[in-house]
């Protein structure tokens, strides 16, 4: 955060803050225990600027760091990647690289006063992609101050069903994803792809592209087939592994929809990371006890 004041602190290298991994929650930040009082302002939040022959005060900056602070906090950020960020992630294939290279540009380039055009991270489960997405939303809202949010689209789509039963219109959950300033949809293409579950989708898209805001995406579905189509007529049992394999062998313009996908070609780059591994699995499996999460 600019205008910190720098410290040797072991906990937060000198940032200010710190960010909590709380299982069972969302990511949380708050102000490090060595700017629990701030040396500058001694905790008035004000600061004295020398006018003339007198003084005049003016807001301490960690004021800005208390904002900046609240506006991590409403993300959304899930718990299993509350600490990632840009320097936590490992370059480990040209994918992994280019990648990160794409979010941080973003990151670092975004202003909220014109269009900019997002990207979708595409690949097999474990790569990485929602650990880039989380550094994205806390590079912007602890280094800039930018609002987003983060959710995973199946589990808007359950909260929009619950919200039905207690008489809640759709739009008093999308009408705040429809307004803020960067929105991040992670497992696109998860969900059943009903008419209904589709034009949710269509109508949070639709109205971000049409208001100029950006969306960026994350997805287990590849934009190519990985896996022969069965043929027309052929008939599987939706219980078997074949059916299971079908299903998750479908591209991403099966899975939402001809118009969805024309949409998301207009908003975003995309970008493939799949370095033909699962690294999560991987890092889990190995006995290592490394217990970072992607």
């Amino acid at each position: 955060m600019p205008d910190q004041p720098k410290s040797s602190c072991p906990l937060c290298d000198g940032a200010g803050y710190v960010v909590d991994q709380v299982l069972g929650s969302t990511a949380r930040a708050r102000r490090c225990t060595c700017q629990s009082v701030c040396p500058r302002c001694k905790g008035t939040g004000y600061t004295l600027v020398p006018s003339g022959e007198t003084a005049l005060a003016q807001e301490c900056a960690c004021r800005h760091t208390d904002a900046r602070l609240a506006i991590f906090n409403q993300i959304g950020i899930p718990a299993a990647v509350a600490t990632a960020s840009f320097e936590s992630f490992r370059n480990w294939s040209q994918d992994h690289a280019a990648a990160r290279a794409v979010a941080e540009d973003f990151a670092r380039k975004f202003r909220q006063d014109r269009p900019t055009k997002g990207f979708l991270l595409y690949g097999r489960p474990g790569a990485g992609k929602t650990h880039l997405l989380a550094a994205t939303l806390r590079y912007l809202a602890l280094e800039k101050g930018i609002a987003s949010r983060y959710v995973e689209f199946m589990l808007l789509l359950s909260d929009m069903k619950a919200g039905f039963s207690a008489n809640r219109s759709h739009m008093e959950i999308l009408g705040p994803l429809i307004r803020v300033p960067v929105l991040v949809i992670d497992e696109l293409g998860k969900e059943r792809g009903t008419d209904w579950e589709r034009s949710m989708l269509d109508e949070l898209i639709s109205r971000r592209f049409n208001s100029g805001l950006s969306t960026l995406f994350a997805t287990n579905y590849f934009i190519e087939r990985k896996a022969q189509k069965p043929a027309p007529g052929t008939r599987v049992d939706p219980r078997s592994p074949e059916f299971l394999r079908e299903q998750e062998s479908l591209t991403l313009s099966e899975r939402v929809g001809d118009r969805i996908y024309s949409r998301l070609n207009e908003m975003c780059a995309f970008v493939k990371l799949d370095p033909g591994t699962d690294f999560r699995k991987d890092r889990f499996g190995s006995g290592s006890g490394d217990k970072k999460f992607w």
